[in-house]
């Protein structure tokens, strides 16, 4: 069950479905809150081995891979050692990291995630805000334009660590949800030092990750600073009520 509180302190509480743009955000990002809620689903999304791909990208060399095949096959591995650590339930669907250069359409993507939000009709959702990297904001959108057909479900957007220290993006996101008719309320988890423990070993199962992370100036420290998360509805509060 979701450990979150609003501000006016209404709990959260549901199981967790967690769609993941790539094999470590949801642990990067929300490790700690499955650390808490044992049993969450988490729904990666570009994880699929490319088909033929011939080249080495810059970010599978600095990670220490031979090959595109190679990493996907490693990272998965990683994947599994984490989760297992976090007692959470992995499924990868079949889309190619925005580096293999093999992205889906909007409607292929936005018809995969639908499938999995109909499997998972008691979870709350969690997505990411779509912060910088192309895979997180196609992910963004896509489960935000589901977001009227599911209403009745939990939503929650998670802040995309790492990324959500470039300045203004997370600003810019709220100030995006906000003129398309959203509410984002921020969400408050309490201090739990056995579940930030657990968070920092599932972490470090992304050996590769965090190899080549370690190697740029500010490194992997925000995946373990703590988590942001903001419920969405639909809806903007009339200014100037009561006081």
């Amino acid at each position: 069950m979701a450990n979150l509180q609003e501000k006016s302190g209404k709990n959260i509480s549901s199981p967790l479905l967690v769609f993941s743009p790539h094999l470590d955000d949801a642990v990067f990002s929300c490790g700690e809150l499955m650390a808490r809620c044992p049993g969450a689903s988490v729904a990666t999304v570009f994880a699929a081995a490319p088909s033929g791909f011939p080249s080495l990208t810059g970010w599978d060399k600095a990670c220490g891979f031979k090959s595109a095949q190679e990493a996907v096959f490693c990272r998965r591995e990683e994947d599994l050692r984490a989760l297992a650590v976090l007692k959470a339930r992995p499924s990868w669907m079949d889309f190619c990291d925005d580096q293999y250069q093999a992205s889906p359409s909007f409607a292929e993507l936005s018809h995969a995630v639908d499938e999995i939000l109909r499997i998972h009709a008691t979870y709350a959702v969690l997505l990411p805000a779509g912060l910088f990297h192309a895979d997180h904001l196609r992910l963004h959108d896509a489960l935000l334009s589901l977001h009227a057909r599911y209403s009745e479900r939990t939503w929650i957007m998670y802040e995309d660590a790492l990324y959500r220290r470039i300045p203004g993006l997370l600003q810019r996101r709220l100030a995006t949800l906000h003129s398309a008719g959203f509410c984002a309320t921020p969400l408050s988890m309490p201090q739990d030092m056995d579940a930030r423990e657990l968070k920092r070993q599932a972490v470090c199962c992304y050996a590769s990750q965090v190899r080549a992370l370690d190697k740029a100036a500010n490194g992997h420290a925000d995946a373990c600073a703590p988590e942001g998360y903001w419920l969405l509805e639909t809806g903007l509060a009339s200014e100037g009520g009561a006081r």
